[in-house]
């Protein structure tokens, strides 16, 4: 079944007449990728059962018709939701299934008034609990990105010495990827040194990495958009025997976490794995974040490897495992994979030892 089809299914199951997606400048152009295979940034989509049409402007014509199976309308004088409207009249839609956590108040405002009295619902778990189940295709795409991503670390870090800063090492990873083949990519790098390692979202600066400094690198390229997620942690000169002892940790929690996942458990029973073994440690109040989340067409979405999430985890969800311990003042360490959840167990993805890289 086409994935517009199996929208559509859901959306009639709830009520609802037709799925809008709307992809504008500035939001996610997920939803519109995955259901149309349209790409370009700005696009109205409406998917109903007698329906499967695409609006945008002359930017972008020609590419939609090449990228998609949709009908795609041209819209020049930039009155898209005033051809929404005669489109939703035209086919009789009263009630139409939205991803809310995906509009803007003022672009749903004026949808709301062009439309009427149409009835709008709630779409995003639905949309959610398609797009986490990955197919053949985007497996593969994963795995490009991911091959990618750790040949551009290899070769990044063979230029890191004591003296380069945060910075540097984030520009030459960032344009190493894309030498290699990654259309951009998938986040921001993580780059943090030193005490900023302790920082799990420390950014990049100026800041100059010197001799038995840590470094959190934490990094991942797109391919044909889809996105890799991979942490690993390198250190100037020898490591010192307290991070040794932290990263041995991290580690293990990492390989009871695993071993143990698969398909069926919940995103809380999952990061338990890892975190009871951090806890019994010692270190739980240092590992303050969820083990992992899912990666795919974004960097960040379902399902949640979390202790927060009691529902189970679907066969072939594309999910990251990423134990950390963050030692305030002194070094932080994570290490992240990512992994297939398969019915028995789980398919490592990443192939980068685990184990620190010395430089």
């Amino acid at each position: 079944m086409e994935r517009a089809d199996r929208a559509m299914e859901l959306a009639m199951k709830k009520g609802a007449d037709a799925f809008l997606i709307v992809n504008v400048e500035n939001s996610s152009r997920a939803s519109s990728i995955y259901f149309s295979g349209f790409t370009g940034s700005f696009s109205i989509i409406l998917i109903s059962e007698s329906a499967r049409l695409l609006i945008t402007d002359p930017r972008y014509t020609s590419q939609a018709k090449q990228e998609t199976d949709f009908e795609v309308r041209e819209v020049k004088d930039g009155d898209f939701i005033g051809v929404l409207k005669n489109v939703v009249k035209d086919l009789n839609i009263k009630v139409i299934a939205l991803e809310e956590e995906r509009l803007s108040l003022s672009m749903f405002r004026k949808i709301s008034t062009a439309l009427g009295k149409r009835k709008f619902i709630g779409f995003d778990d639905e949309v959610k609990s398609l797009r986490m189940i990955k197919d053949e295709k985007e497996i593969e795409k994963i795995k490009q990105a991911i091959e990618i991503s750790e040949r551009a670390f290899l070769e990044t870090i063979q230029q890191i010495r004591a003296g380069t800063t945060e910075k540097e090492i984030a520009a030459l990873l960032e344009y190493t990827m894309k030498k290699e083949g990654a259309e951009k990519t998938a986040f921001d790098s993580i780059v943090a040194s030193g005490w900023r390692s302790a920082l799990p979202h420390g950014r990049p600066t100026e800041k100059v990495v010197e001799r038995g400094d840590v470094i959190v690198i934490d990094f991942g390229a797109v391919y044909e958009n889809y996105c890799a997620d991979i942490t690993r942690v390198v250190c100037i000169g020898e490591p010192s025997d307290r991070v040794k002892e932290i990263h041995g940790i991290v580690l293990e929690a990492q390989e009871r976490a695993l071993k143990n996942a698969k398909a069926g458990l919940t995103g809380k029973q999952l990061d338990s794995f890892a975190r009871e073994f951090i806890v019994e440690k010692g270190y739980g109040e240092f590992f303050g974040h969820s083990l992992g989340h899912g990666i795919g067409l974004e960097v960040h979405e379902g399902p949640a490897v979390s202790f927060r999430n009691e529902s189970s985890l679907p066969e072939n969800a594309v999910v990251t495992i990423e134990p950390g311990i963050y030692l305030e003042g002194e070094f932080g360490i994570r290490i992240e994979e990512d992994v297939v959840l398969k019915e028995q167990g789980c398919e490592i993805l990443t192939t980068l030892p685990r184990s620190i890289f010395v430089v």
